[in-house]
């Protein structure tokens, strides 16, 4: 999907801090595209990995780098975090 969220509308989309989203940007867990002024764009795609974050904060209690680790563990094994999930608890 093409980018077109700044950052400022993909926060109010979202319900957080754009702050929140340069964290993640920062911890390499999320890529938005940069313009060559460098504004950061978000994608639905992009928008749809940031909840996928929040949920696994919320529900699962994992923290930024646990998080951070879960996406390393399902891009190695090319597969979706969801996916890896529900491998992992055998569902």
């Amino acid at each position: 999907m093409k980018p077109v969220y700044t950052i400022s509308v993909a926060a109010e989309l979202l319900g957080c801090h754009p702050r929140t989203l340069r964290i993640y940007e920062s911890m390499g867990i999320i890529r938005p595209l940069r313009t060559r002024k460098k504004y950061r764009l978000f994608s639905q795609n992009d928008l749809a990995t940031i909840k996928k974050i929040c949920s696994l904060m919320d529900e699962w209690s994992l923290n930024l780098s646990g998080v951070k680790a879960l996406f390393r563990v399902a891009e190695c094994f090319e597969i979706e975090v969801d996916q890896l999930l529900d491998k992992l608890l055998g569902e």
